[in-house]
């Protein structure tokens, strides 16, 4: 396969980035669009571990097609996420913080991470990408 070829995939693999003692680590939960949310959770908290245990296996660690970063675990804010090779996508979302917010024209404190995507253009026009990004911000802020 060429290096800039685009490789249209039938499965949704997502990625979850996890900082190890040997550096950055992308665990992928194959199919991951069949998880329910607690199912998700519980498939990213055990390949976290194989990761930071050092025990994953090399298809733990490869064939993601969008990739998460927490760069707010970290202590990051904005940041700019490079898209990894191989796949479409890859949103961060960094550390939250309480900062004044106005909800139905009354001022409070409210919680706010920055959530930052990337994305290739070859295969994600700007509108669809917002629009993506939107609605993850949407669904985040949802009670």
């Amino acid at each position: 396969m060429e290096p800039d070829a685009i490789v249209l995939r039938s499965r949704i693999n997502l990625g979850f980035a996890v900082d190890t003692d040997e550096g950055l680590k992308v665990v992928v939960v194959r199919d991951a669009d069949r998880f329910g949310l607690v199912e998700l959770a519980e498939a990213f908290e055990r390949l976290a571990r194989a990761a930071i245990d050092n025990t994953a296996t090399p298809d733990d660690l490869t064939g993601q097609t969008f990739t998460i970063s927490n760069i707010g675990a970290l202590g990051g804010g904005h940041g700019t996420p490079i898209i990894p090779l191989g796949t479409t996508a890859i949103v961060s979302i960094g550390r939250a913080t309480q900062e004044p917010v106005v909800e139905d024209g009354e001022l409070s404190v409210g919680v706010v991470a920055p959530v930052d995507l990337s994305y290739d253009h070859r295969v994600i026009d700007g509108g669809l990408g917002q629009r993506f990004l939107s609605g993850l911000i949407g669904a985040l802020e949802s009670p």
